[in-house]
């Protein structure tokens, strides 16, 4: 998951690079890291995952790899906004053949009770990816020029493929809940697949509460390394920095800690798997818009900016909420249709997450920008993180059903 949202994020902290280089707008820059890329994950991901529920998934999640890394240098060669869209495409269509082989994989290898840790741990290499993208597209980028940052990015992936397909053990499916007797189970077809999960009121619910979370979290992802220049005045490299250390790095303090809790408190009531999420999307919202509206020069000691701070608690609290949800998904699901669970409830969610979240916020900065100038980023950022509230709600409507869903 590393060298996958390092590749799909390192284009993000070399935007205004990019900008400049092919004379784009804040418009363009949404397309380009936004719907350039779901469109075509999302179309490719459930096929692609229907392929993992009844084929070996480490042989596949090592070719997605290896391609998407390639994608990831080709589109250092690009000369023109469409070159690069038909490059970030290629990553698109790529990556959906990571996530759902790879959620499926780790639910085989630990069982129910312990799933929410494992998947604290998925959901820390994704932000651990993002970190890494915004380093080296940050540092790199400054040094060398984003295209050179773009083919250093590409080069980790196709080293990890390689040792991934030497080194990690396609284990029987279901072994975690039933023994290797159930490698051997028919596999369902796509309908009943749909009957199965959609008969599960909280299944709705969760996507609609993921699909939310991800505005927030792709809006604010892709859009506040841009934030930090524009607004603090930092070169590239430091804002990449700053960033990792203020939204990255807390999350994945947020995203362990969120595993453990949700693991210890669904002993007690499930219905926590669903209120967790919730709760750290409504402490999210007021913590972000803090962040983003804190005066530049409100300092606290040694001259750290106020606002920052406030970027650490929405960081760990929305870090919180994503292996919840991606255990709660796995946990509602028979093993036979968990890589097709996982990319049902991530297309919805990526679909809208990142087809909407960048491009909300690429869209109001160009609408905000005649008033507000380079600060039109810090308005447009506020109205995208308001939409936590309503991932809160949807997730609070699910735990309603989630415990009968769940036997």
């Amino acid at each position: 998951m590393l060298v996958s949202i390092m590749d799909r994020y390192v284009v993000s902290i070399l935007m205004e690079q990019i900008k400049a280089d092919l004379g784009l707008t804040d418009t363009q820059l949404g397309w380009l890291v936004g719907p350039a890329f779901v469109i075509v994950h999302v179309i490719c991901q459930l096929p692609l995952a229907r392929i993992a529920d009844f084929t070996n998934r480490r042989n596949m999640i090592a070719i997605a790899m290896s391609l998407w890394s390639l994608f990831t240098m080709a589109a250092g060669l690009a000369k023109s906004f469409p070159m690069l869209m038909f490059t970030r495409m290629g990553v698109g269509v790529t990556e959906a053949g990571c996530a759902p082989p790879m959620a499926s994989l780790l639910s085989d290898y630990f069982t129910p009770e312990r799933r929410g840790r494992a998947m604290s741990v998925f959901t820390i290499g994704g932000v651990a990816g993002i970190g890494a993208g915004m380093l080296l597209g940050g540092f790199v980028g400054q040094a060398y020029g984003w295209r050179t940052a773009m083919f250093v990015a590409g080069i980790p992936g196709i080293i990890l493929a390689i040792i991934f397909y030497l080194t990690v053990r396609e284990p029987p499916r279901g072994q975690a809940e039933a023994g290797t007797a159930a490698v051997d189970a028919p596999r369902p077809s796509l309908r009943e697949v749909l009957r199965t999960l959609f008969s599960k009121r909280s299944f709705g619910w969760l996507i609609v509460g993921a699909s939310f979370l991800n505005i927030v979290a792709l809006g604010r992802g892709v859009w506040e390394p841009v934030f930090l220049m524009r607004v603090y005045g930092m070169e590239q490299a430091a804002a990449g920095l700053t960033y990792f250390l203020i939204s990255p790095l807390p999350s994945m303090v947020g995203a362990l800690a969120g595993g453990f809790v949700a693991d210890h408190l669904a002993q007690r009531d499930r219905r926590w798997c669903m209120w967790l999420p919730a709760a750290a999307m409504l402490l999210t919202f007021p913590l972000s818009a803090a962040f983003l509206l804190s005066p530049v020069t409100a300092t606290v000691l040694w001259g750290l900016p106020v606002g920052f701070l406030f970027s650490l608690g929405a960081s760990l609290a929305g870090g919180m909420a994503s292996p919840a949800t991606i255990a709660t998904g796995q946990n509602l699901s028979p093993p036979a249709m968990r890589a097709m669970t996982h990319a049902l409830w991530t297309m919805a969610s990526n679909l809208v997450g990142m087809g909407l979240g960048p491009l909300l916020v690429g869209g109001l900065s160009d609408a905000f920008a005649a008033d507000f100038g380079d600060e039109s980023i810090r308005y447009a950022l506020v109205c995208v993180s308001a939409v936590a509230l309503l991932s809160a709600l949807a997730f609070l409507r699910g735990a309603k059903t989630v415990r009968e869903d769940l036997v």
